[in-house]
């Protein structure tokens, strides 16, 4: 997607509202810088891919302009923890900087952003130490650790209500997998002057560090979640490598705006849809580009191509000729399609903001649907999504908004075992000539014997989680109860 408009007060409302978080790291007081690799390039391994070999990168940005520093930022608190994500029982090493405080008081919010204890600390006004600390983080000084009590549970937490962390499950089985979509995040997060989109494509990172000031996205979603009475386990998206994380859970949620991806989380996913369980992505512009992680885990690698799209034959990545090329899903070199495995691609979706004729939300074509049930829609209602990036699929027929007629999936390109589309709206789509896209709010399963993926193909979705008295909640919760019960989420045959 094309970069944001960046505004003076973006990096408080953009960043302390929607996109920016956390980090992967675990030296925990003093910071270490992530070294680049030296230019050559190290082989790769005769058996599966090491961290040394896919935590390569040698250019750590494209241009020297920056984002203008916000003269505000240190009138308030900012900072983050020493990783994304933690076992219960870790220590979680906090770096914080604001107005000089003696005795500044840290709230620790749960989940449903309920304060459930605090920490009494000094904090000091703190500089960036790093001249890059888009590679390298703040570096700040450690202000406090907090070991995380054996009592609590899984669940995405918050200092001071703005600086998120994850705390992995220790149970043997859980209803849920909810992933907390920090790639995304940190992609935008353009704290200490640049992102992979700011200032802009022509002066963007790289390599992006987790060790920045970050925020929570979407509070609203993990706040309603987490008031169900499902047995739920939270993970960050760097999680998602570790196959064990969610093999043991009967549902995974992909939340908010979940367009960085490496691999290994993709071949996961893959791995337990084929298992014969369920994969609900609430999200939209899914799966776009592919990242890796440096060894340390501590930053993200997305180089795109040098003019920040992705023509994978001017990359500037030193694996740009691998499959591991961090350019996009969609070019041959990293030999890995989108649609073939999820059933969507945003290349047939678009913009849901841009239409001067939209309908803001999903017209309904399919009434009788179970996934439906209880929400009092009916065919040709809008179910009310505001929406920026739509998912679609290929449809046997495009056409204009006004028209009255309505898309039909074509699965002779997807040759899926079922197919169903649940709604639709029209979308902007820069991928075609004719900008003509739809966002497919669908269920599609691979095989007979695979999950079932349910697409609510807005990456608004969980941020409108409270929206259009309850319906989008229902929905939701009719999608997660079918799954856990074993029934279809397909519409009866009369």
């Amino acid at each position: 997607m094309p970069p944001p408009k960046i505004k003076r007060r973006t990096f408080l409302g953009y960043l302390f509202i929607s996109f920016a978080l956390i980090r992967c790291k675990k030296d925990p007081i003093a910071i270490q810088k992530p070294s680049p690799n030296p230019i050559s390039v190290i082989n790769p391994p005769p058996i599966g891919p090491t961290s040394d070999y896919m935590g390569q990168y040698t250019i750590t940005e494209i241009g020297s302009k920056l984002v203008v520093p916000d003269p505000t930022f240190n009138q308030s608190i900012n900072g983050y923890t020493d990783q994304v994500s933690y076992n219960i029982g870790d220590t979680v090493t906090v770096y914080l900087s604001g107005p000089a405080n003696n005795d500044a008081v840290i709230p620790l919010l749960d989940t449903r952003r309920n304060t459930i204890l605090s920490v009494s600390t000094p904090i000091a006004t703190q500089t960036i130490k790093s001249t890059k600390p888009w590679v390298d983080g703040f570096m700040y000084d450690k202000t406090f650790s907090f070991k995380i009590p054996e009592y609590f549970k899984s669940g995405v937490y918050t200092w001071n209500k703005l600086i998120p962390f994850t705390i992995k499950g220790n149970k043997t089985s859980y209803d849920l997998t909810v992933v907390y979509p920090t790639n995304t995040a940190n992609a935008y997060n353009f704290a200490g002057g640049k992102s992979v989109y700011a200032p802009d494509f022509n002066n963007r990172a790289t390599v992006l560090s987790f060790l920045r000031s970050n925020t929570i996205m979407p509070a609203a979603f993990f706040q309603w979640i987490d008031n169900q009475t499902y047995n739920i386990n939270y993970i960050a998206d760097c999680d998602l490598d570790d196959y064990s994380q969610i093999q043991n859970s009967k549902v995974v949620v992909i939340t908010g705006h979940s367009e960085y991806w490496t691999r290994q989380a993709r071949e996961n996913i893959d791995k337990f849809v084929d298992s014969g369980k369920n994969v609900l992505m609430l999200s939209g512009n899914l799966m776009w580009w592919q990242v890796r992680y440096n060894k340390e885990k501590s930053a993200m690698i997305c180089y795109k191509d040098v003019n920040g799209y992705s023509n994978y034959d001017n990359t500037i990545d030193p694996l740009g000729t691998t499959k591991y090329s961090t350019v996009n899903w969609g070019t041959p070199v990293v030999d890995y399609p989108i649609l073939p495995s999820i059933g969507t691609d945003y290349r047939y979706g678009g913009y849901g903001n841009q239409l001067p004729n939209r309908w803001n939300g999903f017209k309904i074509v399919q009434e009788d649907s179970p996934i439906l049930k209880g929400s009092g829609l009916k065919n040709g209602d809008i179910l009310n999504m505001p929406t920026t990036e739509y998912e679609g699929t290929p449809v046997v027929e495009l056409f204009p908004p006004g028209s009255p007629k309505i898309p039909v999936i074509d699965n002779s390109v997807l040759n899926f075992h079922q197919v169903e589309l649940l709604g639709f709206d029209f979308a902007s789509n820069s991928q075609r000539r004719d900008n003509l896209g739809f966002g497919t709010f669908m269920v599609c399963q691979k095989s007979s014997t695979s999950g079932t993926i349910v697409h609510g193909a807005s990456m608004d979705w969980c941020s409108n989680i409270l929206l259009d008295n309850g319906k989008i909640k229902t929905i939701t919760k009719n999608m997660i109860d079918l799954s856990l019960s074993d029934r279809s989420l397909f519409t009866p045959k009369k």
